[in-house]
């Protein structure tokens, strides 16, 4: 008897130490890659994974190995903006992440602050990549404002003749430009591929430069007296996912959500200012993305 439960008691332990191991081992902090002097760790990416995933729920569709690419360069890509916003900015003395999180949650599904704290994602994780996005961002706004040029005449006569009945067009896009190792035509066929195998939103994250890629590039309804002739007229073809447009900031793939007739008195002020914000949007992210990827070169990058 005694022979049994030493046994027994052994056998206990045993088990006591396996599941200890397997928990230690799945809690286990591991630096991945260094970035100049900040660090980032396999739960740094984990976090990053149900971050993306909270912003577009899409990203779920993809291949675990995807999903992994996207949001190691999602994490890497925010990390070198910190970096490079460290040299200007205090992160630790302006605590304007629970703003940013406001304005967030003011444009969401969700009520309060209480429903993203139930929610799987860490919360100050959360806040952080909020303050990060938008510190930058208003960064970009403020270095590259002045080089911004607006033809005001030409978005004039965009709406000079509009009526009181519009389109409004719920849109969303994959803006993209053509990489060294692949051909065009090579890209666009893959691009159009994962559209049919994944759907648009998840695509977008994959191979979107705008900002809307966290989205799911999701522009959302938009007057048709916003958008060029030119990309207006490729919508108007009846296809629902438009062939590549070419523009000043690359190639454009618009998908046609919705689209509904609207009936109102037009305040040509008002409609102007609005094409003058898309079209400063449109420029301010053209020179973030040139400037970033000028930062990124010169940034020291190693994998542990």
């Amino acid at each position: 008897m005694n022979k049994i439960r030493y046994l027994c008691l052994i056998f206990l332990v045993l088990l006591f130490s396996s599941i200890s191991n397997i928990l230690y081992s799945e809690n286990k902090t591991e630096i991945l890659y260094k970035i100049n002097e900040e660090i980032i760790t396999n739960i740094d990416l984990e976090n990053e994974e149900k971050f993306l995933i909270f912003l577009n729920p899409n990203l779920s569709n993809l291949s675990k190995d995807q999903l992994l690419k996207i949001s190691k360069n999602s994490l890497m890509n925010r990390k070198i903006k910190e970096v490079e916003l460290n040299k200007i900015y205090d992160f630790d003395k302006n605590k304007l992440g629970e703003k940013y999180l406001q304005r967030f949650i003011a444009n969401s599904k969700y009520n309060s602050t209480r429903e993203l704290e139930n929610s799987l994602l860490e919360y100050e994780y959360l806040v952080k990549n909020f303050h990060i996005d938008n510190v930058w961002r208003e960064f970009i706004y403020e270095k590259f404002k002045p080089q911004v040029k607006i033809n005001v005449e030409s978005l004039k006569k965009q709406i000079q003749n509009q009526k009181t009945n519009y389109e409004e067009l719920n849109l969303s896009e994959i803006l993209f430009k053509p990489v060294a190792d692949t051909s065009f035509d090579e890209l666009t066929k893959k691009i159009y591929e994962e559209i049919n195998s994944l759907g648009f939103e998840a695509t977008a994250s994959v191979y979107s430069i705008s900002e809307t890629k966290k989205f799911g590039g999701k522009l959302g309804w938009i007057k048709s007296n916003q958008i060029s002739k030119e990309i207006y007229a490729e919508i108007k073809k009846g296809d629902l996912i438009t062939k590549p447009i070419k523009t000043n900031s690359g190639y454009l793939i618009l998908k046609l959500n919705k689209k509904r007739t609207v009936e109102k008195k037009v305040n040509l002020e008002e409609e102007l200012q609005k094409l003058i914000n898309i079209e400063t949007d449109k420029e301010l992210n053209k020179f973030g993305y040139i400037y970033f990827n000028k930062i990124k070169k010169r940034t020291f990058i190693s994998e542990i």
